[in-house]
Order: structure tokens, then sequence, then C-alpha cells
């Protein structure tokens, strides 16, 4: 494998909070504020620990500048690329959201429902920039062996270019999940197969203040993998789990812990938990110390395996060869024997999130459920099929953030595991 880690530039004096009073920078050549250099050098700490093979940078100074520092730890020196330059937002360029939406009410409308399909005037086509920019991508991991690691430093536009075509992404999933500054993401790489699998989407743990923090605008979903138990504890063979009612062992108790500490100081309204030991278990010290009670809803337990249950992946392979064959190439297209399939979890989650958007309206709920379980949740709110679970990360203890906004779910961080690592060496 090969890892791609996408790091957005810091700040410039352009990258206002207030969307409407942000201006579309794309290539015309901002540089950094005193603030935006201070986040590069904290990105860089968090990179430190990290064996970085080499780093790719756009070649506009916003980028640069912070592709050089993020070097200065691995004593490496960036290579620019063309490739990788911000998109050209034409007659847009400098103005602000407001003026756009102004003087170009309708493309600009366009342009925040489905932006691929937008002409922008005297610009780029952002169909064109994603092609350019995964061009750029493919020819510098031709350059590399299996165990590297790259950094490619860019830009929102870009980065989210790069994510939509990794992740096969289908285009209205454009403004479904978020690009912060700094934020890092992360993509292994199997060149034999030409595929890429999502470890981390949106990571800006090393911030402060904390990508947690509330803005009550809508409802607001932590959700918590389980830690880890005997069975699929690293060491251990892994079996499919599913129903079983296992307990956390020393080292998920630990994660149990870490959980407790990153979310301490979270405005947590209300905390679901599967019916299941190992869920409650882990999310059973936050609640304890914010004295919330641990709500079980049966839409969060795990996928009912039927036969399969209990079996180790050897077992399966030799017992039900065709269908454990087909569970790890196509397992949307799976229903496990007096069983479930993906397609029956996902009901049950889109029915939770209904409830937990009616019952929770401008509240942060914790959820706290299992790997199949997550993982669906994840693809069902990015928009990807559900044949894509195998490509998604989503670690023992792992925490991901979701907002509800006038009707749509946003991803804004997926696989979040920095609390259990706090030197950031999770990154690799």
């Amino acid at each position: 494998m090969k890892r791609v880690i996408l790091v957005r530039h810091s700040r410039t004096a352009w990258n206002d909070p207030d969307l409407q009073t942000q201006r579309f920078r794309g290539t015309m050549d901002v540089p950094l504020t005193e603030q935006g250099l201070a986040q590069a050098r904290i990105t860089a700490q968090r990179l430190a620990h990290w064996p970085v093979t080499a780093i790719y940078s756009s070649p506009l100074q916003r980028a640069a500048r912070m592709a050089e520092i993020l070097a200065q730890p691995h004593h490496l020196t960036p290579q620019f690329v063309p490739g990788l330059s911000s998109m050209s937002y034409g007659q847009w360029a400098g103005l602000t959201h407001q003026e756009v939406a102004r003087r170009w009410p309708d493309l600009y409308r366009r342009w925040n429902e489905d932006p691929f399909d937008v002409p922008v005037p005297d610009g780029e086509n952002l169909r064109d920039l994603v092609r350019r920019a995964f061009a750029a991508l493919k020819e510098i991991l031709d350059r590399h062996a299996d165990g590297d690691s790259v950094v490619i430093v860019s830009h929102q536009v870009v980065t989210r270019a790069l994510i939509c075509a990794m992740a096969s992404l289908p285009t209205s999933s454009w403004w479904l999940f978020v690009q912060d500054l700094c934020n890092l993401s992360c993509f292994d790489y199997d060149s034999a197969s030409d595929t890429f699998f999502l470890e981390r989407l949106n990571d800006t743990c090393h911030l402060s203040p904390p990508p947690f923090s509330p803005d009550r605008l809508g409802t607001r979903l932590i959700l918590v993998r389980h830690g880890q138990t005997a069975w699929n504890a690293s060491a251990g063979e892994e079996r499919f789990r599913g129903r079983t009612d296992l307990p956390l062992d020393a080292v998920g108790l630990a994660q149990a812990d870490a959980v407790a500490q990153k979310l301490k100081d979270e405005a947590i309204d209300a905390i679901y938990a599967s019916p299941l030991l190992r869920t409650r278990q882990t999310i059973a010290p936050l609640a304890q110390a914010r004295g919330l009670a641990v709500q079980s809803h049966e839409g969060l337990l795990d996928i009912d395996y039927g036969a399969f249950q209990g079996l180790t992946h050897a077992q399966a392979a030799v017992e039900y060869p065709d269908l454990h064959r087909a569970w790890r190439s196509a397992p949307g297209n799976v229903r496990f024997p007096e069983g479930e399939g993906l397609a029956d979890v996902q009901q049950r989650l889109l029915n939770l999130l209904q409830e937990l958007a009616a019952r929770h309206p401008h509240q942060t709920v914790v959820l706290v459920g299992h790997q199949i379980v997550n993982k669906v949740l994840a693809c069902t709110l990015l928009g990807l099929d559900l044949d894509r679970i195998w490509h998604l990360g989503q670690e023992p203890a792992a925490v991901n953030l979701f907002q509800q906004r006038d009707g749509e779910w946003r991803t804004l961080c997926l696989n979040d595991t920095c609390h259990l690592a706090a030197d950031g060496s999770d990154i690799g």
C-alpha cells in the first residue's frame, strides 16, 4: 500500500469563517496570515511522527509556504506541481459570495446545488479540475513504491476534488463533507487493484478549538465505534461478531476512557448505544462523568450474521465459499442465511436518523455502534454505494461527526482516532 495524506493549507486573510463574506480565492496568490503560519507549524508537529517519504504542493504561496513548514521536520524539499493548483474562478475571483450571489443569482444558486454543471464565467470547469488534479495525483503515486507515504498540500476545492475521485463519490456528494483549514484526510492506495481506501476524513484534532464545538444550527451526531474485544484484537483471528454479546478487553476499556477524555468538554444532550455490552461499556465512562443515561436503541444493533455468527473468516470461507467471497467483493448484495443484509441495517439507521432529528433538533447526540453499522451510516450519508463499506476505515473507538442542516446530513469528520495516540502517531 501507498499512503496519501491530503492537507488543506492554513488560514489566509480571505478565509473568512462567514461564508457570505468569504471570497472566491482560486488562483489568486494570497499569503498565509500569522495565524496561518502558526497553524502550519502545529500541523507540522502532528505529521512529524510519521515517516513521510515526499511532500508535494500547489505552487500558490499559501500552499507552498505550508508545505515548506511541513517538510522541515522530515528534512525534505517540497515539490511543486501545477496540477495541484487551485481552481480558476474567472470573473468570480476575489469577489465575496454575497457579491457573486447578487451579480449571478442563478449561477450562484446552481453552484450551491450542483457545481459540476456550472459554467463559471471565464473560469475553469469543475469536472476539468477533478480530472487534472487526479491525473497529477496518479502521476505522483507512480513515482513511489509500496510503503511510501506522500503528503499533498493544496486548496479546499482541490482536496475536495481528490477525495471525490479517490472515494468514487457521486457528484451529488460534493457538499456533503467538510474540508476545514489544516485538515488531514488520509487514503491508502493499492496499486495492484488501483483501489483507494479512505482511512480518515477532515481530521483537525491537532488544532484548537476542537472541531466538535457545537454551533447548534442542526442536530449533531457524534458516532463512536465500540472499543476492542477479544474477537477483533489484532493478535487474534477475527470472527463474525454480530449479535454475540462480547465484553471489552483491557485495551478496549482503556479506549473507552480515551473516548471519554476526548469528549469531556462537549455539550452533549443525549447518549444512545446498541444494546450489546461492548458498546455500553465503551460509552460508560463518558456517561458517568456527564451524569447522562445510556439509552439502548435497536437501530444501532450490530448486523445479524445468522448462520455466519461466531465463525472465523477461514471457517466461513470453507462452509459458505460463494457467499463469503461475495461478502468480501460485493457486500451490498449479500443477505446472510437466517440473518440480515446491509440494506436492512441501512433502513434501521435511516429510521434512527429521522427519529433523532425530530427528537433532538439543534442538539448534540452521541451514538455508539459497531464497525458494520458505522460504515453503513457513513456510506449512506456520503452518498456511497453499500459495496464500498470495505473502502472506509472505522477503527475500534473511532469517533465520527455528522450534522444535519436544511434537511441534509454533512460528514464533518470520519474515523478520528487521535485520542488513542497522544503524540499524533495514529496518522501512520
